[in-house]
């Protein structure tokens, strides 16, 4: 979760800073209030990379896999919506689906899979 939480923090940078770039870049038309909705999202992603990285740090098993699981159908859900929206279909749109897609294979796979930063207690019991 950590390098997906590095991933949507840039990402979150991009869209605040110069969110038409980003809506060039994945092949949409820019207008005043496309470039605004892609702000306002830049401020939910950053919500979202900061919960992400909190949960893998610090989160036990069970809140580790829950998250996983959201996480799967977001990213699942933003590789779907922005192959599907409208405008040209980009190289950097096909990145961003690809980059979504990927996220969304890793959550699935390692979801069996012990936690991955998980600091556990290590303290025995006499």
């Amino acid at each position: 979760m950590i390098i997906g939480s590095i991933v949507f923090a840039l990402s979150a940078a991009a869209l605040l800073f110069d969110p038409t770039a980003f809506v060039d870049y994945i092949g949409l038309t820019a207008n005043e209030s496309l470039v605004w909705s892609f702000r306002l999202t830049a401020i939910l992603l950053i919500a979202l990379a900061t919960h992400m990285a909190t949960t893998s740090r610090n989160a036990a098993d069970p809140a580790f896999r829950r998250a996983a699981v959201v996480m799967v159908f977001v990213s699942a859900a933003l590789s779907a919506l922005t192959y599907l929206a409208p405008g040209t279909a980009t190289t950097g749109r096909w990145i961003f689906v690809g980059i979504g897609a990927g996220f969304a294979a890793l959550y699935v796979i390692t979801l069996p899979i012990k936690s991955i930063g998980y600091k556990e207690d290590l303290t025995t019991s006499a």
